[in-house]
């Protein structure tokens, strides 16, 4: 029940009483209020159906940081730890700005006016941070500790469109030219030619490779941050990454003198990385600088290793190989992810390598069998 106490000339304290915690104390929320004692009365009848039923009696005097703390503990273990160090490292940038509002008397405006307060941050990093909140806010919706989402009503900042750097048939020819000789030129060829993502590369073992089919099969990953293989049940980043790819002639003989430099036994031959030391996996530091070392040689601007993986996709539809097709050869979840990625860097049909072979400094590469 609410209370109103006279503090002096026009000031009273409104006291509600929200229940008792998980240790049996008694829990009030507190409000000072300048007005009339009429107005002062009707506030506290306003406020105590707020209370009521925008969140429960537990709940009433939460803060957002408190929550968004609570949210981090609960959902560990139900998303891998790559999500939940993201989540972990997105709160920890919205608590010193949003952290001190109410649970209570939260709205999309209150929020959308304290996350201005969030400075030096990346169009995509934003957009992380919003999207975390969002999904911590909708959770609680979910476990009845606000009654409404208002999550609807929160603007997320714009991302600019980003240029992707994707290279054409000529230029990519180039660059595989100006990259042999050096010591990791095989896993930019298979970055380049199967269009993998790079841990997808540096998760391959000997036994994904059957050399009298000549296929190579994508069925898990490495956490390059941390230069290890993903958990079980993680191995790969969507169900749809796991596929088989057709290797050319020539990378399978680049493959084989692999092995056989190696020394690879039987005893051990499926189970061992291919790009590795023993258990743990190339670092992404080489390939980075084999390939910016390999760019400057062939005369080309700078780009990400990621950028390899856009180029397969671009050259792809460029030369009219169906969307669905182009999609599960990227491994994407669905065509309307490979639709957004990649549309704008559709060009025209004779600007680009024919990956069947008509560029002889090309090199082959066929559509994987999924």
């Amino acid at each position: 029940m609410a209370q109103v106490r006279r503090r002096g000339k026009n000031k009273y304290t409104i006291s509600i009483y929200l229940g008792r915690d998980e240790y049996g104390k008694r829990r009030y929320h507190y409000e000072t209020f300048h007005g009339t004692l009429t107005q002062a009365k009707l506030r506290a009848a306003e406020l105590e159906v707020k209370l009521k039923h925008h969140t429960g009696p537990k709940q009433a005097a939460m803060s957002l940081g408190k929550y968004l703390e609570m949210w981090l503990q609960k959902i560990k273990g139900t998303v891998t730890e790559r999500t939940w160090e993201t989540y972990e490292w997105h709160v920890r940038r919205l608590i010193p700005v949003v952290g001190h509002l109410q649970l209570y008397n939260l709205t999309a405006l209150s929020l959308q006016d304290a996350l201005q307060s969030l400075q030096g941050l990346s169009p995509r990093t934003m957009r992380g941070i919003y999207g975390t909140l969002k999904t911590a806010l909708r959770q609680a919706v979910v476990w009845g500790i606000l009654g409404t989402d208002i999550t609807a009503g929160l603007r997320t900042p714009r991302m600019p469109r980003k240029q992707r750097h994707v290279l054409t048939s000529n230029e990519l020819a180039q660059l595989l030219d100006a990259a042999k000789g050096y010591k990791h030129y095989l896993v930019i060829r298979l970055l380049a030619l199967t269009g993998m993502r790079l841990g997808e590369v540096l998760g391959l073992k000997w036994g994904d490779i059957d050399f009298d089919k000549h296929t190579i099969t994508v069925c898990r990953s490495v956490d390059t941050r941390r230069r290890r293989l993903k958990p079980e049940g993680d191995e790969t980043k969507t169900i749809s990454s796991a596929r088989t790819f057709t290797l050319d002639a020539e990378t399978l003989v680049l493959l084989r003198q692999k092995k056989q430099e190696e020394k690879v036994t039987p005893l051990n031959k499926d189970d061992t990385l291919i790009f590795g030391f023993g258990d743990k996996p190339m670092g992404e530091d080489a390939i980075r600088k084999t390939l910016a070392r390999a760019l400057k040689k062939a005369g080309l601007p700078k780009m990400r290793i990621h950028d390899l993986r856009h180029t397969s996709g671009s050259i792809l539809l460029d030369q009219g190989v169906p969307l669905p097709v182009v999609s599960a050869w990227l491994g994407h979840s669905s065509t309307a992810t490979t639709a957004a990625v990649y549309a704008h860097a559709v060009r025209n049909n004779n600007n680009v390598l024919n990956l069947s072979g008509a560029d002889k400094k090309a090199d082959k590469t066929q559509r994987s069998q999924n």
